[in-house]
């Protein structure tokens, strides 16, 4: 009998020393299915935000910075003209970027249209793009909107306006424009080697136009 209980007692404890080394084994996190429920949704909710965000991307107004005019297509904006006597009058034009020349083929034109015309800074490059402005809409008959280089800005990829370069170009744009009126013509300045640079056109009335040269 005594052998009998000696048994009983070392399995007893066998058993209880096997059950203590399950329990210090399985010691990994366990995740209830409320727990992986929430994180299916905020998985969900996450990724419905950043849906939510490119869809805003696109709302945003065409030839704005962040949302710059398409290269070719056609913007009309809103430009104020001024009398001798400082009246204002509202009119439209319509601007369209229509060529880009960058590199060394802008460079050979502006070589030759002017002997001193001075090659781009070192690490730069000369970029001549070709704007055409229609004022399709004034409310005077008599008073004219001067459309020119000057109205443009080059703005880098970085976020940077260039400093203008001047340099003697062909067909430089500058013109005056009456109601109807159309004109057509380079604007040039230097950017950066490669850069992913955009155009500005800064009106007398709003926020620049932002346009895509390429």
């Amino acid at each position: 009998m005594r052998k009998l209980m000696m048994i009983c007692s070392m399995f007893m404890f066998v058993l209880v020393a096997a059950c203590g080394d399950i329990d210090e084994k399985n010691t990994r996190e366990v995740k209830s299915d409320n727990d992986a429920a929430a994180d299916v949704q905020n998985n969900e909710t996450e990724a419905a935000e950043e849906v939510e965000e490119k869809e805003k991307e696109k709302e945003k107004p065409v030839g704005t910075r962040s949302n710059p005019l398409p290269f070719g297509d056609t913007i009309t904006v809103k430009e104020n003209i001024y009398d001798d006597s400082f009246n204002s009058y509202e009119s439209f034009v319509e601007i369209t970027l229509l060529e880009t020349i960058r590199g060394e083929e802008a460079w050979s034109l502006i070589e030759k249209e002017n002997m001193f015309n001075e090659p781009a800074a070192e690490g730069f490059e000369y970029v001549m793009v070709k704007v055409r402005g229609f004022l399709k809409e004034s409310e005077t008959e008599d008073d004219s909107l001067y459309f020119s280089s000057g109205n443009f800005k080059f703005v880098s990829n970085d976020g940077e306006v260039y400093d203008w370069a001047f340099a003697v170009v062909p067909n430089e744009l500058s013109k005056e424009l009456y109601n109807g009126g159309t004109a057509e013509g380079y604007i040039v300045n230097q950017v950066k080697i490669g850069d992913d640079f955009k155009v500005s056109y800064n009106s007398s009335e709003g926020s620049p136009v932002f346009f895509f040269v390429e």
